[in-house]
């Protein structure tokens, strides 16, 4: 009888330490298995202040609505910046209010803004009273023609931010050996019959443009 009771103690003990080597072996390779790109625990921490851009657009045909997301994969590009992608008349007064950065894009419709869209911008001062003093701005605008008014879009929908009190900017560029730098006033697609759709430099314009409005937004709220 003694012998049974000392055999079950000693297969129980044992029994025991399997179960601890198990959960050690477990917890070696938790801990030594390697962080994947991608994984949550991978994820850069920064200290750079959240930045919010808010991407309102005007589009019937989709040109437009395609140039607004490749703004906002340009936001996505600056270190702790957000971008929200919306059409213009779907944006609220929380919306306006809660952004740092905001950047309007438009067909152009005979060398301007189209009316249904100045009707909804206006509206963000005259009724909804959104107080824009000091968020930064940019443009981006499509159009048919190679001299069909883009240009007086863009600045158009510049002239409408700087009235609101807001800081404007543009993409930047420079040449490949980095001597020659510069910038523009905003981003802009030919989308009629010369060159339809909306081609790879220009989705590349519309990056530039959204990751430089993030960046300036971001040194405007955490100035150093």
């Amino acid at each position: 009888m003694a012998g049974w009771v000392y055999a079950y103690r000693l297969e129980h003990r044992m029994k025991s330490i399997r179960c601890l080597l198990l959960v050690c072996f477990v917890l070696h390779l938790t801990l030594a298995a390697p962080v994947r790109a991608g994984d949550p625990a991978s994820a850069p921490t920064s200290d750079a202040p959240r930045v919010r851009v808010l991407v309102a657009y005007h589009s019937l045909r989709g040109n437009t609505r395609q140039m607004a997301e490749a703004v906002a994969e340009g936001v996505a590009k600056v270190d702790g910046a957000v971008a929200t992608v919306k059409r213009v008349e779907d944006c609220t007064k929380e919306d306006l209010q809660a952004a740092d950065g905001l950047i309007l894009g438009c067909p152009t419709y005979f060398a301007n803004i189209p009316g249904a869209m100045k009707v909804v911008i206006d509206d963000w001062n005259w009724k909804l009273k959104v107080d824009f003093t000091d968020k930064v701005g940019g443009a981006f605008t499509t159009g048919g023609g190679q001299t069909g008014g883009k240009e007086h879009t863009a600045i158009s929908l510049l002239l409408f931010l700087l009235n609101n009190r807001m800081v404007v900017a543009g993409p930047l560029y420079e040449d490949e050996e980095g001597d020659d730098k510069w910038g523009e006033l905003g981003s802009s697609a030919m989308t009629g019959p010369l060159d339809p759709g909306v081609g790879n430099s220009e989705l590349d314009a519309a990056r530039r443009l959204g990751e430089r409005i993030a960046r300036v937004a971001r040194r405007m709220k955490s100035p150093r």
